[in-house]
C-alpha cells in the first residue's frame, strides 16, 4: 500500500489522532512496509491533516518504535530484526504465563465469564480475512487478564511492547495454517483457566507463545 492510498480523516475533531490510528494501524498490517520513507507533504495529502500534526504522528510512531527517525533520510518505517523479534517472544512467553497463572489464581467466576466472551469474539474474527481485528482482541484479552491479575508492571511492560508486538502478530497467522493451530492452544488455556488450573495455564500459554514465535520468525526469515 502507498501512502497515498490512506483514507482522508473526517472532521477536525481528533483529527490528528485518527490520522495516527490510521497510519499505525496501516504499518502494523504491513501494508506500508518496513523500511518505507514518510514524507511530509504526502502524508498531508493523504491524511488531511498539517505538517505541524503529522510530526506530532511521527513522534507518537518512534515512540512505539514503529517510525525511525534517520539522518538525512528523515522517518521511516522500522524494520524489526530477528533478534529482536526472538527476544520480544521470549519475554512475552515469560510475562504471559505469568499473567494466565496469576489470573487463574485471582479471576472470580464474572472475571472468567468475561475472558470466554472475549474469547467468543476471538473465535469469530479468526473466520474473517482481516486480521487486525483478530489482534486486537488478542491484546483485549492479555490486558483483561492482567489487569485482573493485579500485574500492573508486567502489564506495563507488554504494553511498550505493544505495537511490535501486534505486528508480529499479523506476521505469524499469516503464515499459512497457523490462525487455525492458535485458535486451538487459545481454547487450552481458557480452558485450564475455567479448571481454575493455574499450572495448566502458564504451560499452554508458554506453547502458544512460542508456536506464535516461531511461526513469525519463519515469516522474517
Amino acid at each position: 500500500m502507498s501512502i497515498k492510498a490512506l483514507n482522508t480523516v473526517g472532521p477536525p475533531v481528533l483529527v490528528r489522532q485518527q490520522a495516527f490510528d490510521n497510519l499505525r494501524k496501516a504499518i502494523i498490517s504491513g501494508e506500508i512496509a518496513a523500511g518505507t520513507r514518510l514524507i511530509e507533504r504526502e502524508l498531508c495529502e493523504a491524511l488531511g491533516i498539517s505538517r505541524a500534526s503529522v510530526r506530532e504522528v511521527i513522534r507518537q510512531l518512534e515512540a512505539e518504535r514503529l517510525v525511525d527517525v534517520e539522518p538525512r533520510r528523515g522517518p521511516v518505517v522500522s524494520r524489526l530484526t530477528l533478534a529482536q523479534a526472538r527476544e520480544i517472544y521470549e519475554m512475552r512467553a515469560v510475562f504471559e504465563s505469568r499473567i494466565a497463572e496469576a489470573f487463574t489464581r485471582a479471576a472470580t467466576d464474572q472475571d472468567i465469564a468475561d475472558l470466554k466472551a472475549i474469547h467468543l469474539r476471538i473465535q469469530a474474527a479468526a473466520k474473517c480475512d482481516d486480521v487486525l481485528p483478530l489482534v486486537t482482541l488478542m491484546v483485549e484479552m492479555s490486558n483483561h487478564m492482567g489487569r485482573v491479575a493485579g500485574l500492573e508492571i508486567t502489564l506495563d511492560l507488554l504494553n511498550y511492547l505493544g505495537a511490535r508486538i501486534s505486528a508480529l502478530r499479523v506476521k505469524s497467522v499469516s503464515k499459512a495454517g497457523r490462525i487455525e493451530e492458535s485458535m486451538g492452544e487459545i481454547a487450552e488455556i481458557v480452558q485450564a483457566i475455567t479448571d481454575r488450573d493455574a499450572e495448566k495455564a502458564a504451560q499452554a500459554t508458554t506453547v502458544y507463545v512460542k508456536n506464535a514465535g516461531r511461526a513469525a520468525l519463519e515469516q522474517l526469515l
